[in-house]
């Protein structure tokens, strides 16, 4: 069923609170799918586009991943509204002055759209690890990787702010660094999280953490809200197709007090198929 259809089961003052974006996969894509899908989402109201940081289509049994940075360069230039970021760049493999250098030049193609997420890598062992696994990376313990995360969204911040030391205990800092960045801000830098540790770690540290559809989400956020920043922002990263046969999560997401759902989507995919979702009605602007 149309989800306009469903507006009398959510109420669509309720859904207006939601903004929708999309997340599409990299693994087995073609970059051109990627860009049709990308404007075809600015052409119906989603807000913002995120692509995965990920080299290896191993991790979900694909034949290949896509640079993150090409692909969102890709769209930049073939769109003219719509946001754009990394969900999440993985700061195991990326320095911090790399990722600056790499979001700064997105800020040049689309200025004022970038978004920029950052994680702190996989758990070892985990199907997500075999990329860490392949090129000899130690991932170490979750309270390290969690320290790094940490350092990495300050060294992040030094470097937009110019400033050309940031001391850090974790390989992420740096000495005489500059000529990284141009005069554009520090964009919105969100961090993904499923564990409170890396939450707290979000509501300290960044502008807003995007969480996991899982059974403990309304839980967390009950937590979250508690003690959130003026301004700080809490998404969901869910499914399209799981959207698709039940609409009426995304009431359930603004009751929640989620700001954004955004929502996991594969090419090549029928774009026609974004509309099912009409995103556009549920934006406030």
């Amino acid at each position: 069923m149309h989800i306009l259809e469903q507006r009398a089961n959510v109420g669509l003052s309720s859904l207006a609170a939601v903004l929708i974006d999309l997340a599409i996969n990299p693994f087995g894509a073609d970059v051109d799918d990627m860009v049709r899908m990308a404007r075809a989402a600015e052409d119906l109201g989603y807000r913002a586009v995120w692509v995965a940081d990920h080299f290896s289509g191993a991790v979900v049994g694909r034949p290949w991943s896509r640079d993150p940075f090409v692909c969102l360069a890709a769209i930049a230039v073939q769109t003219s509204a719509i946001e754009l970021g990394p969900l999440v760049a993985n700061m195991q493999n990326r320095h911090p002055a790399q990722l600056a250098s790499a979001v700064n030049s997105l800020q040049s193609l689309a200025p004022g759209r970038v978004r920029v997420g950052v994680g702190s890598g996989a758990v070892p062992g985990s199907r997500f690890a075999v990329e860490h696994d392949a090129i000899g990376r130690d991932l170490g313990t979750a309270d390290h990787r969690r320290a790094k995360l940490r350092e990495s969204v300050r060294s992040l911040r030094a470097i937009w702010t110019h400033d050309p030391t940031f001391t850090a205990e974790t390989g992420v800092g740096f000495e005489r660094l500059s000529a990284v960045v141009d005069d554009a801000p520090c964009p919105p830098i969100i961090v993904g999280a499923s564990a409170w540790p890396t939450i707290e770690l979000a509501l300290e540290e960044a502008d807003g953490v995007n969480l996991r559809r899982t059974a403990l989400v309304g839980d967390l956020i009950d937590r979250i809200e508690q003690r959130r920043p003026e301004h700080f922002e809490v998404s969901m990263l869910d499914g399209f197709d799981d959207m698709i046969a039940d609409p009426s999560r995304i009431g359930a997401a603004s009751e929640m007090g989620l700001d954004r759902l955004i929502l996991g989507i594969s090419v090549p995919h029928e774009v026609a198929r974004l509309s099912d979702l009409n995103a556009a009605a549920f934006h406030l602007d």
